[in-house]
């Protein structure tokens, strides 16, 4: 469980850093964003060999699974301040729920 927990607040300090400097357009934002997609599937695999993404929780990791997909595919439309809003306002209030279980 510690692990969990260390993996996700170390996930959503990536997510905060990406988003902060996407919001504020400074250079590197998009760069930044598939070393956190790249952590964020290691969550994934963290949860699952953990047993957190099991059948008890089938509704969460379906609402992870979509907000994920919704960063995929804002990422290949260069729409990097929504890429920003899913990893701050979305993603991050999930893996808050996550390690908090």
């Amino acid at each position: 469980m510690g692990q969990l927990q260390d993996m996700g607040r170390q996930v959503i300090a990536n997510n905060e850093k990406a988003a902060d400097i996407i919001y504020q357009r400074k250079p590197g934002g998009p760069e930044m964003i598939a070393p956190v997609m790249k952590l964020l599937v290691t969550f994934t695999e963290l949860l699952v060999t953990s047993g957190k993404a099991g059948v008890d929780n089938a509704e969460q990791m379906k609402v992870w699974q979509t907000d994920f997909a919704r960063l995929v595919e804002a990422n290949n439309q260069k729409d990097y301040i929504l890429v920003a809003d899913i990893l701050h306002h979305d993603l991050n209030r999930e893996i808050e729920e996550w390690i908090s279980k």
